[in-house]
């Protein structure tokens, strides 16, 4: 298995996945097959892409913690660590409104919900729902309030109320990451012999979970075979149908966005070649357009760009965990198209509202967790802020899952060029602190 390349394992194994599920779905389609039986099988294949996800997700919260400090005590001395946060996020808002203004454009040209007619897609939703036998997201905590309450609500979960408990859970990883980061500030000041030996602790920590990240990886081709099975076989053929304009559009928008906007910063910010840098990501984003999730594949993703890429480590230890949790581009232009597209089926919106849905979903992106279908259970507070009823969720949810694996793939695209931005405006780093 040594010879055979991790991305051509991942290939094998989403083609094997692709075919068998596509069988199983027209199995049941002509009836050769029941829809029960062909949904045990999908769901055999979920399961064991959810045990490769956690074993992702075991390893993701030490790896975040231990990069984030080491590179925080790396910095100490230089007045390193203001700049290179203020680069970082710079980048992380430009992109993620040029996402979001790349798909509003696009929803507008292409205008997918004209014509559509939104009761009887809500009816055949709701039946798709009932025969997968699963049921609509919870949306009853979040679908009040707009984009002050968004904000708010992001700062109030920034800050852990317990940091034992914000370690245990994905959906906590904002706040773990701001505790990280004021640990590191802390450590640099207080200095001398400490700072020595926090570095020295969390540096060694951060190895041994990339030699973890390695072993984990080595169960990827079964796991990304079993989730390739489950999508294919449980999508609803007949619905995507209907959708298919609506799916053209969010497809387009994010080509746009990741071969076009995301390419263009790269070469004029950094003279680096996108095609080159997109082979020495391509473990990365397969995984993460397989499992649907930032945060999961982050481990693969910083080992992508440090080693393949040649990123520096101080870098990406800093930029991508920060990355994987609020610059979500694919996420927030996912969230507009969604939104503008159910406002067309029942009578549009203007200008004022459409800048609403763009300051709205920036910022549902960001408070949005790096796991699969977030960023739908988000996207009621973006309908919410202009007056759409949250219900309408329930119309695209159906295909949510093949739009999740091509925005997760961009958000960590999105990801891996910002690293390689800022490290290309980046001083030398100094390996050891002062």
């Amino acid at each position: 298995m040594k010879r055979f390349p991790l991305y051509a394992q991942i290939l094998v194994a989403m083609v094997l996945g692709a075919a068998i599920g596509l069988g199983l779905n027209a199995a049941s389609v002509s009836g050769s097959l029941a829809r029960t039986d062909v949904l045990l099988l999908a769901s055999v294949g979920e399961k064991a892409g959810k045990l490769f996800l956690t074993l992702l997700n075991m390893v993701v919260v030490p790896l975040i913690f231990s990069s984030l400090v080491s590179s925080i005590t790396g910095l100490a001395g230089q007045g390193g660590l203001r700049r290179l946060a203020t680069r970082t996020v710079a980048y992380y808002l430009a992109t993620s409104f040029l996402a979001i203004f790349v798909g509003i454009a696009m929803v507008n040209l292409i205008r997918p919900g004209d014509g559509m007619d939104y009761a009887t897609l809500m009816v055949a939703a709701k039946g798709e729902l009932a025969m997968v036998g699963r049921s609509a997201p919870d949306v009853s905590e979040v679908a009040s309030g707009g984009a002050m309450s968004v904000l708010g609500d992001i700062v109030f979960r920034m800050v852990p109320t317990n940091v034992v408990h914000a370690s245990t859970s994905n959906k906590a990883i904002l706040s773990l990451i701001f505790f990280a980061v004021c640990f590191g500030v802390a450590a640099v000041q207080t200095g001398g012999e400490a700072l020595r030996t926090i570095d020295r602790f969390f540096r060694a920590l951060f190895e041994i979970m990339i030699t973890l990240t390695n072993g984990v990886l080595h169960f990827a081709p079964i796991g990304i075979f079993g989730y390739v099975l489950f999508v294919t076989a449980s999508t609803g053929v007949a619905l995507a149908s209907a959708l298919a304009w609506y799916m053209l559009a969010v497809f387009l928008a994010l080509a746009v966005h990741a071969l076009i906007t995301l390419p263009l910063l790269l070469k004029l910010l950094t003279g680096r070649n996108p095609l080159t840098y997109a082979r020495a990501m391509k473990d990365a984003l397969l995984t993460a357009f397989s499992t649907a999730s930032s945060s999961g594949t982050l481990p693969l993703t910083m080992k992508c760009a440090s080693e393949n890429g040649g990123v520096r480590p101080q870098v990406t230890s800093f930029t991508l965990p920060l990355g994987a949790t609020v610059n979500m581009d694919g996420t927030a232009l996912y969230e507009a198209v969604a939104v503008l597209f159910v406002a067309q089926m029942l009578g549009d919106l203007d200008l004022t509202q459409q800048l609403v849905v763009a300051v709205t979903a920036l910022l549902a992106s960001v408070g949005a967790a790096g796991i699969p279908h977030a960023g739908t259970v988000m996207m009621v507070i973006v309908m919410a802020a202009v007056g759409i009823d949250p219900e309408a969720v329930l119309v695209i949810l159906s295909v949510d899952r093949i739009l999740d694996m091509c925005r997760t793939a961009v958000n960590v695209w999105s990801d891996a060029v910002g690293a390689a931005v800022v490290d290309a405006f980046e001083p030398p780093l100094q390996e050891d602190p002062a």
